[in-house]
């Protein structure tokens, strides 16, 4: 049962890592480095997470902090002034910011939050607008803050599942999602520009229908009325995370999926492995007919699906149009006429995909059975 408490809030909060502070050094603010988010800017707070999500790319870094510590930048909001207000500056102030792309800006750390909240002082003051993807709860200074700039900000809170299983097995240190729920309510109160991350979807877990059935329903309450899916993807230390913090049957059947697949570009990763491109299509077509019931519009970033058609996320294409780095425009239809339809198969030459699989029907394509978990 959730409770609004500090404990209800998070997850696993007896065990909570060490907030070490350490000094950063160098340009804070740096290019970020997904194709779709060009003329974004990045910055970070910290090293590790306590959320400790057991999908999560930053944490299979190799220079990632032991579990036990989160490393705060503790200087960060002095250098991030000195680097914004220096006379002898030629850049021009960047025109959109990124919080915590390789970590949380809302983790359960009162050395961290102060960190981010300096941080989004020292932008906002400046007119310089800022987005932002949180697992975490939203403290109210923070909506205070927000809502005194809430032209600047763009939020977007992450769900996958309403499910306390669910929640308990992939994201355990992690905000709990009524948390989240309650912080995407007080952001749309202080007239902050909200939306959802449905990423990454588990396949045969979280593209079940009875677990979107039961999100969707909760979002259309909140009035969301769009959503951007991500799909689970695997690299060597994703991998070893998931064999060793999930039950060995599950990891082994998500891991089933990345076998023999060739290795993808995502971000500044060249030897990341996508899911199969049926299985994505078929789970994606499950959630964008179970989202439209609910009045609720999806989007697929091309970032994460290359060999697929599709365009970039909702959420940074707001920011980037409102700080007028982008035309204004809607992403293009993942699947044209609202339903997916294979290339005609040629009988003397095989297609060759974009993944450069060829032949009529790659074995390792094939949908496998929808399974696994079965909720709480």
């Amino acid at each position: 049962m959730w409770a609004e408490t500090l404990e209800g809030r998070w997850g696993a909060m007896e065990s909570l890592p060490l907030a070490v502070e350490v000094p950063r050094t160098g340009e804070i603010l740096h290019p970020f480095q997904m194709r779709c988010t060009q003329g974004v800017y990045a910055l970070n707070v910290s090293r590790g997470c306590a959320h400790r999500c057991a999908y999560c790319y930053a944490r299979a870094y190799r220079d990632a902090p032991p579990e036990t510590e989160i490393q705060v930048y503790g200087n960060l909001p002095a250098l991030l002034r000195e680097e914004l207000d220096n006379p002898r500056r030629r850049k021009a102030l960047p025109r959109v910011v990124s919080l915590c792309t390789s970590t949380d800006p809302f983790q359960p750390l009162p050395e961290l939050l102060r960190v981010t909240h300096e941080a989004c002082q020292i932008l906002l003051e400046r007119r310089i607008p800022i987005v932002f993807l949180t697992k975490g709860y939203i403290p109210e200074d923070f909506i205070a803050l927000f809502a005194a700039h809430a032209p600047l900000v763009r939020a977007r809170i992450g769900l996958i599942s309403l499910d306390p299983r669910t929640h308990r097995l992939y994201e355990r240190g992690a905000a709990h999602p009524e948390a989240r729920l309650l912080s995407l309510r007080r952001l749309q109160e202080a007239g902050i520009q909200v939306g959802i991350r449905h990423d990454p979807v588990i396949p045969g877990v979280t593209d079940l229908p009875w677990h979107l059935e039961a999100l969707f329903a909760r979002l259309r309450e909140h009035r969301i009325t769009s959503l951007d899916v991500g799909h689970l993807y695997v690299r060597p230390g994703i991998e070893r995370l998931l064999w060793r913090e999930l039950p060995r049957a599950e990891a082994r059947r998500l891991l089933a999926f990345f076998v023999g697949r060739p290795h993808s570009r995502v971000a500044a990763s060249n030897v990341t492995r996508l899911l199969p491109p049926a299985v994505r299509i078929e789970s994606y077509e499950r959630i964008r007919r179970i989202a439209a019931r609910h009045g609720i519009r999806t989007f697929l970033c091309a970032c994460k699906n290359p060999d697929l058609k599709a365009d970039r996320c909702s959420g940074v294409g707001e920011m980037q149009e409102a700080a007028g780095l982008a035309e204004p425009g809607r992403q293009a239809e993942l699947f044209p006429g609202q339903r997916w339809r294979r290339a005609p198969r040629r009988r003397r030459k095989p297609l060759a995909r974009s993944d450069g699989v060829t032949g009529q029907a790659a074995q390792g394509d094939a949908p496998a059975p929808i399974g696994g978990l079965a909720g709480g």
